[in-house]
């Protein structure tokens, strides 16, 4: 863990350093540190983490900013987790964003460098200060593509555009994708204070180049495409907030015919006192899993199953919050004796704290 901090905390720093020392405005430098202790079943492919034993995690995120130019930032984020409460084995350090943004107004911002999806919308509450839970929806994967981006709002409306990289698919549903551009669109409206609607969608290839030959049927892998299209609804009114996600992918198979499929979920939270909220989330996926299989074939099923979460948060101070969760998953039966079979359960416990770095090199000062 040492050694993944120290990464972290040097990739951020030199992020910091590279704009000119007369910057217009200011730099900005924070982070949140979250320890989880996981207690979950062994057989749900969801949920089980350390073969069904407690186990604990921890987890850093550090973000920056700098504007060394009227209207231009620079900015980076990263995350470094490990524990055997996490739910792959061994420790990771992900560089999610960074880039450059131009922003002469609030119509118009034009970004390019490694950034969010822009097809849903629930990478920016993926936080743990910004999730009022402790999991995240399935339907949702951590998809950072690189590409060039243009957004804005003016009036009641919002809307973004742009070319990226890379597919929004979930890693364990389909083959890691190669990069390749590819469209993809997003626009709100937000009609009355405290209702948004929106939608998204993109279009463009979803399989890897160094695929054998044999699993392409005679075509390229560009040939096969993925095309998605999102609805996303947020409300609040007073104490009571909601988020709702719907998304549904038509994805080309090899030497099959295409597969389709939904996935949405739902969210709620409501706030009972300025330090107390209970939240919670339920999910249906029945969403496309497409691998291949041997050296021709492949496999094209849905993974099927309904999941829900149940939480509370307690903000123990302005920066320290902990949480505590109880998650389950059912699936429907499949005849394919591979595919996931078995529900399961899982409690959580969190506890985050964010920080501002330069804040406390003042203090340490």
């Amino acid at each position: 863990m040492r050694k993944l901090l120290t990464l972290a905390v040097l990739a951020v720093l030199a992020l910091l350093v590279a704009p000119p020392v007369q910057a217009q405005g200011g730099i900005l430098f924070q982070g949140v540190l979250d320890a989880e202790l996981w207690k979950t079943d062994s057989l749900s492919s969801l949920l089980a983490r350390n073969d069904g034993r407690p186990g604990a995690m921890g987890r850093i995120g550090l973000w920056a900013a700098a504007e060394p130019w009227r209207d231009v930032v620079l900015f980076g984020q990263l995350s470094a987790e490990t524990g055997p409460g996490r739910h792959e084995e061994g420790s990771e350090l992900y560089v999610t964003q960074y880039g450059t943004r131009w922003s002469p107004s609030d119509a118009f911002v034009l970004e390019a460098g490694k950034m969010t999806h822009v097809v849903g919308t629930f990478s920016s509450r993926w936080l743990s200060f910004r999730n009022p839970l402790i999991g995240t929806p399935d339907g949702y994967s951590l998809v950072y593509p690189f590409g060039v981006k243009v957004s804005g709002t003016a009036s009641i409306f919002d809307w973004r555009a742009a070319v990226l990289s890379k597919p929004l698919t979930h890693e364990d549903y389909t083959v890691e994708p190669s990069h390749a551009p590819r469209p993809a669109v997003g626009v709100g409206i937000t009609p009355v204070t405290g209702i948004r609607l929106g939608a998204s969608a993109t279009n463009g290839p979803y399989l890897n180049r160094e695929l054998a030959p044999t699993l392409l049927a005679g075509q390229g892998w560009r040939h096969f495409n993925q095309r998605l299209v999102a609805a996303d609804l947020q409300l609040s009114h007073g104490y009571f907030e909601a988020f709702a996600e719907l998304a549904q992918g038509r994805y080309d198979v090899p030497g099959r015919a295409s597969l389709s499929g939904i996935t949405w979920y739902a969210e709620t939270k409501y706030t009972f006192t300025p330090r107390l909220y209970a939240a919670v989330r339920v999910e249906r996926n029945d969403y496309p899993y497409i691998m291949p299989f041997g050296a021709s074939s492949w496999i094209a099923d849905k993974s099927d199953f309904t999941d829900a979460e149940a939480g509370v948060g307690l903000r123990l101070a302005a920066s320290t919050l902990l949480k505590l969760s109880a998650r389950a998953d059912r699936w429907v039966p499949n005849p394919n004796p591979y595919a996931p079979q078995t529900s399961g359960r899982a409690l959580a416990m969190q506890v985050s704290r964010t920080f501002d770095v330069l804040e406390l090199a003042t203090r340490k000062r």
